[in-house]
C-alpha cells in the first residue's frame, strides 16, 4: 500500500512539474520571440540597429530558465502544495520581470 501511494505522488508530482514546465517554457517562447522580432522592428520603424539592446534581450531570455531552475532547487524536499506554491511564485516573479524588461525596451526607443 505504501508503495502505491508513493507511486501515486510521484506521478502527481510529474505532472505538476510538467504543468509548470509549459508555463515557464511559454515565458520562454515570449522572450526568445523579442529576441527574433525586435531587431526587425527596428529595422521597419527606420531605428538604428546598432541601438538594439542586445543584453536585456538576452537577459530577457536567460530569466524563465533560470527561474524554472532556481524554484526546483527551493522546492527541493517539499511537499506537493509547497512545492507548488514555490513554482507559483517562481513563474509570477519570472513574469514580472519579463514584462519590465518589455518596458525598458520600450522606454529605450
Amino acid at each position: 500500500m505504501a508503495e502505491t501511494a508513493a507511486v501515486r505522488r510521484t506521478w502527481v508530482e510529474l505532472a505538476l512539474l510538467i504543468v509548470f514546465g509549459l508555463f515557464y517554457a511559454f515565458a520562454l517562447f515570449v522572450a526568445i520571440s523579442n529576441l527574433v522580432e525586435l531587431p526587425r522592428a527596428y529595422e521597419i520603424y527606420g531605428f538604428d540597429p546598432a541601438t538594439i539592446p542586445w543584453w536585456l534581450l538576452i537577459v530577457g531570455t536567460l530569466i524563465p530558465i533560470l527561474g524554472f531552475v532556481a524554484a526546483l532547487l527551493v522546492s527541493r524536499r517539499r511537499n506537493l502544495l509547497e512545492r507548488a506554491l514555490v513554482l507559483l511564485a517562481g513563474l509570477a516573479v519570472v513574469s514580472a520581470l519579463g514584462l519590465t524588461i518589455v518596458a525598458i525596451q520600450g522606454a529605450l526607443l
